[in-house]
């Protein structure tokens, strides 16, 4: 009777870690809705980062994804349909094998010959999906996670008071270049490897994306582990 309680002990516990850690999904058997995407975005002074596109915020205000044609669905037959961020669709066919107990790794085959290679997973975080598309990769779930925030709308937020996580700042200079002063004790200096995104921003909803900056009191953040930073002029 003991060596039975420890076996359906064993078991019990085996199986709670399977549910915890993922299980399989097969890519026709869900409704997949855009998250995101994730490609090079190259900067006012030619610093790239590889950065996610889904929603805008106050610290990304670019990041917000035009995705209203983006999608992807598998048809149990086989087929698929798929529509990367350029807004044609691609149509074509696709296999797929299970990896483990964990993942399916899917191949698409498109008409024109090109392959895709992606994976889709059901984990504690919900059903995902994820697949390179010419150097893109983009991601999907099964639930429409993503607010459709802009640019637009983080600026009509700055107008309204809300500056989420910026902070009131000064550009100054800093020798032949310049610095980001939020305090006495803090201050960024603005080197060649820093990424800097800077918008004039002005009260009646208008803004312009810079391409150098001035000296002047600015809304900010800086985002260490990138070397990031986004600057805001309000201008009346």
């Amino acid at each position: 009777m003991r060596i039975a309680r420890i076996a359906l002990l064993l078991a019990l516990t085996m199986l709670l870690l399977f549910v915890m850690t993922g299980c399989r999904c097969v890519p026709s058997s869900e409704d997949w809705y855009f998250f995101s995407y994730k490609e090079d975005m190259v900067f006012m002074n030619g610093v790239t980062l590889n950065l996610g596109f889904s929603d805008a915020s106050h610290a990304f205000p670019f990041s917000g994804s035009e995705c209203e044609n983006i999608g992807i669905s598998f048809s149990k037959d086989g087929r698929v349909a798929f529509t990367p961020k350029d807004g044609i669709t691609r149509y074509g066919t696709h296999t797929y094998e299970h990896e483990g107990l964990s993942y399916t790794n899917f191949t698409i085959t498109l008409e024109n010959g090109e392959i895709i290679e992606g994976s889709s997973m059901n984990s504690s975080e919900g059903k995902k999906l994820a697949l390179t598309y010419q150097g893109i990769v983009y991601n999907f779930t099964t639930e429409n996670k993503r607010t459709g925030t802009t640019i637009d709308d983080v600026i009509a937020e700055m107008l309204n008071g809300n500056f989420g996580s910026l902070n009131e700042a000064q550009v100054c200079r800093n020798g032949e270049g310049y610095a980001v002063r939020f305090s006495d004790m803090i201050y960024y200096p603005i080197e060649e490897t820093t990424a800097v995104f800077a918008v004039t921003v002005h009260t009646d909803g208008s803004y312009e994306i810079m391409d150098e900056l001035h000296e002047g009191n600015v809304f900010s953040t800086y985002t260490k582990d990138t070397d990031y930073i986004v600057i805001y002029y309000l201008i009346p």
